[in-house]
């Protein structure tokens, strides 16, 4: 009788992509039969049946060990040949119920169940002839594994049994359990669809995945992204009607990124389980497509971000602060790339904490090696900003004078009045005094001029006087402050303050405006008698 245990059954737990790997690279290095030891009735790859007793019957089918019976039974399966995997199938004494079904099927029916529900763990079957004999089994039984059913678990079973021919005892899937494949097929057999996709192509697979599965779930993601595709182009044009302002790559997020993300989420949650195998669950636990439909969200709304955030910076007139959102979107997707790869690795079941010491390691070498390297961008980020400077002002910074042409991220060129160029590091450059000239909303003319002492009192008032009148009359001249005093006496003469703001930033009108006005006053100042005192240079 096959073994039925009244316990309460889990789903079967999730396989990775990672188990699956490891497990066919071993069998490849274990006995180099390359294609031949992968499982691809369960879609699971299949270890070394290496003998390790000499009185191993001599068999065709392989089945004189258990191990190498169930292993051959499932490259059978794998090639898609039910005649031959049938072989490894005991069809004694069943019920007229189940021999009423072909052998063909019933081995067919064997593998939808062991897909769906049971990673055979090779390890643990004996690859004595004799099986394990201390499994407390009976000596002529070994167990496969065991099948969640209801709320019991059915175990499947190889069996040791004379051959046809020469009745020598090899080992096959018992009829026991064979008696029960039509039981465990009805509730674990594919939908009507699957059932006809899985006859009709080739046995081919993928990562464990068979083609027909394949061709499955994508029709129906695409099935559910274009239901979702609807469903985001009805929110938009509400969301449209009632912000008329809103952007169109708002728009096309909602269309794009979003709605991709709703299919898998529809597919997640209404997929078919009937045609779900373990080797689908592992596959959709890597959560590939997951993954990269959240990269692409985040890529589209750092884009959309950076669209809203220069026409904030250009109507604050910070068009520097547009040039570095290009730099700045750049490292954030680089770093959800990172943050991506590293969680896509941990669902395929690789350790990623492994690659994060290592990056953390790398990291800390590179921060030291780039130290000043990174000193200069953030002293660029600073000059974007906060914008003490921008291209094409003329500044002074330290003792130079210059234009400003470009701002890198490792330093900033200056056009010097000489024509020269001077290239200043960034961390070096924020941390001087700057003088922005550019920002000027009016320039000042304020004359140095020092009368003689024999200037008469008369003579400087009328001079005083006619140079208020005169500025007064200038249109391009502030009217507040104007001034024309007697300041001081000093050692250079009689000291005059004359101070006027030209209202222009343009520098050749203003030389065009103070050259007037300085020929004006020097016209007065031989009006008036009024002799300028020349300071000779002293050593």
């Amino acid at each position: 009788m096959l073994s039925v245990t009244a316990v309460e059954v889990k789903k079967p737990e999730g396989l990775s992509i990672k188990q699956m790997l490891e497990q066919k690279e071993t069998v490849q290095e274990g006995n180099g039969k390359g294609d031949n030891q992968v499982n691809s009735a369960t879609n699971q790859a299949v270890p070394s049946t290496a003998q390790t007793n000499d009185n191993v019957p001599a068999d065709d089918l392989d089945r004189g060990q258990p191990r190498s019976a169930i292993t051959s039974y499932i490259q059978a399966m794998r090639a898609g040949d039910l005649v031959l995997a049938s072989q490894y199938l005991d069809f004694r004494n069943l019920s007229s119920k189940t021999s009423k079904i072909s052998e063909e099927e019933l081995t067919r029916q064997l593998g939808v169940v062991l897909n769906r529900t049971l990673w055979i763990d090779f390890n643990s079957i004996s690859d004595h002839p004799l099986g394990e004999l201390n499994d407390g089994l009976p000596s002529y039984r070994e167990l496969i594994g065991k099948v969640p059913y209801n709320d019991i678990s059915i175990s499947l079973y190889l069996q040791r049994v004379p051959r046809k021919d020469d009745r020598v005892k090899i080992w096959k899937i018992s009829n026991a359990t064979v008696e029960k494949i039509p039981l465990l097929y009805q509730q674990y057999s594919y939908s009507p669809l699957g059932e006809w996709l899985a006859k009709k192509l080739p046995p081919a697979e993928l990562f464990g995945v068979m083609l027909w599965q394949w061709l499955y779930f994508s029709l129906m993601l695409a099935i559910y992204y274009f239901v979702a595709l609807l469903i985001t182009k009805l929110a938009a044009l509400i969301i449209k009607r009632i912000y008329s302002g809103i952007s169109i790559e708002a728009l096309n997020f909602i269309t794009g990124p979003v709605a991709l993300l709703l299919a898998i989420f529809f597919a997640r949650t209404f997929r078919e389980e009937a045609n779900v195998t373990l080797a689908v669950q592992a596959v959709m636990e890597g959560r590939t497509v997951l993954t990269l439909a959240w990269c692409w969200a985040f890529f589209r709304f750092v884009e959309l971000m950076k669209s809203i955030l220069a026409k904030k910076f250009i109507a604050q007139d910070k068009q520097l602060a547009v040039y570095l959102l290009r730099p700045a979107g750049t490292v954030l997707k680089l770093i959800v790339v990172t943050i991506a790869v590293l969680h896509w690795l941990e669902s395929l079941g690789f350790n990623a904490s492994t690659l994060l010491a290592g990056l953390g390691i790398g990291g800390l070498a590179i921060a030291l090696a780039a130290q000043k390297t990174v000193e200069n961008i953030i002293g660029a980020i600073t000059l974007y900003t906060s914008a003490p400077v921008k291209i094409g002002n003329l500044c002074k910074f330290g003792n130079s004078i210059g234009v400003v042409e470009e701002i890198g991220l490792r330093s900033t060129r200056i056009r010097t009045l000489d024509r020269t160029v001077i290239y200043v590091p960034n961390a070096k450059f924020i941390d001087m005094e700057l003088e922005n000239f550019s920002e000027r909303e009016k320039m000042a003319f304020r004359p140095k001029l020092h009368l003689s002492p024999n200037t008469t009192k008369e003579n400087m008032e009328g001079f005083l006087e006619a140079v208020r009148e005169h500025i007064k009359s200038l249109a391009l001249l502030e009217e507040s402050p104007q001034r024309a005093h007697f300041k001081n006496y000093s050692i250079h003469g009689l000291e005059l303050d004359i101070l006027v703001y030209v209202k222009t930033t343009t520098f050749n009108v203003y030389l065009d405006e103070i050259n007037q006005l300085n020929l004006a006053i020097l016209a007065l100042l031989n009006k008036h008698n009024c002799q300028l005192q020349v300071v000779s240079e002293r050593t």
